[in-house]
């Protein structure tokens, strides 16, 4: 009798032990829980804010591309010549907005060497036995000039030829060879990252690390100078960056112009704006060489009429934009395309 007692007495006691853990459990289970409920209600948060800062930076942006569209709009109107005394032109210094700031950059996209004038060819493209002057038509000899201009990464005119065959072939269509620089499918093929030359016009200029003989440090120095747009243009004379200038040379001269020569035409066009480029031969410091230029499709080795090599004017227009909320920046570049129907975005990118 006395043991069933005890048993009777021990009973909830072991109940009790068991209610504890039970309890235990739970609470454990709705820490857990309230863990998890907190994580989600931050992340959602954060998304949330997330979502409102990117539609912000996309407003601010997408502002700033139409305030530039319209200003080109107005200037097209206006004006028939492009130059760097426009106000479109005008470097403005960033600006506040409600939660930060906005800066804003609008440069002539064909005052900087279009990559794709490289597909335009002078009648004598397939004879390698003329000299390189004739064999290249004058925009693809802006090309070769460019590439020597590089104080500090020099090249031979030998070189530059090379080099500017193997972009042509990167470029053109067929698969014969530009010349001994050349480099098509069969080349690419053979190499240790096999694949085809492009065959078609550059679409962004970082492709230029894909081809022959391109270096990364030649590459470096070349990316802020030259662009790709989506067809052969001119070279603006009036808005052409200085580093580009020395690309404007006699037709039978593949070597950029001196250094002073540069720096005298610089100086020259601040105080002028051509409004032909005609006027190249009026120029104190191209004086002897200024009526041997090839100007347009009628002069030099242009047999197609793509593009004139030199212009007053332009189609194609870069604009870098940046937003800064707090201490988040995000950034845009977007290409615009102005003509007689008004002014159209071609392509934009986001970057933060």
């Amino acid at each position: 009798m006395m043991r069933a007692l005890a048993d009777d007495l021990s009973f909830p006691a072991r109940h009790r032990g068991s209610a504890l853990v039970l309890a235990l459990l739970i609470a454990g289970l709705v820490a857990v829980l309230a863990v998890q409920l907190g994580q989600a209600f931050v992340l959602q948060a954060n998304r949330t804010e997330n979502g409102l800062l990117q539609t912000s930076f996309n407003a601010y942006l997408q502002g700033a591309e139409t305030l530039a569209a319209q200003a080109l709009a107005v200037d097209g109107v206006d004006s028939q010549i492009d130059h760097l005394q426009e106000a479109w032109a005008t470097r403005l210094p960033p600006f506040p907005t409600d939660d930060g700031w906005l800066e804003v950059q609008l440069i002539d996209a064909q005052g900087l060497y279009n990559l794709n004038n490289l597909s335009v060819t002078s009648r004598y493209h397939d004879d390698l036995s003329v000299p390189p002057t004739q064999r290249f038509s004058e925009q693809q000899k802006q090309f070769i000039r460019l590439l020597q201009s590089f104080t500090d990464y020099p090249l031979s005119e030998a070189e530059a030829i090379e080099i500017t065959e193997a972009v042509i072939d990167w470029i053109d269509a067929d698969d014969q060879p530009a010349g001994p620089g050349g480099a098509e499918s069969l080349y690419y093929s053979a190499e240790a990252l096999a694949l085809n030359a492009a065959n078609q016009f550059v679409v962004d200029v970082s492709e230029l690390a894909l081809v022959r003989h391109m270096t990364p440090a030649l590459l470096m120095r070349l990316q802020p100078l030259v662009t790709a747009l989506p067809m052969p243009t001119a070279l603006n004379i009036n808005t052409a960056a200085p580093e580009i200038l020395g690309v404007i040379n006699a037709s039978q001269d593949l070597e950029p112009l001196p250094a002073e020569s540069v720096s005298a035409l610089t100086q020259y066009r601040a105080q002028t704006v051509f409004t032909e480029t005609t006027e190249l031969a009026t120029v104190p410091v191209l004086q002897g060489i200024g009526d041997k230029i090839a100007l347009n499709e009628n002069q030099g080795d242009d047999e197609n009429g793509q593009s004139r090599p030199y212009g007053v004017s332009s189609e194609y227009f870069v604009i870098y934009a940046s937003a800064t909320i707090g201490e988040r920046t995000r950034f845009m570049k977007a290409l615009l395309f102005r003509d007689e129907n008004g002014v159209r975005t071609l392509t934009r990118n986001f970057a933060l």
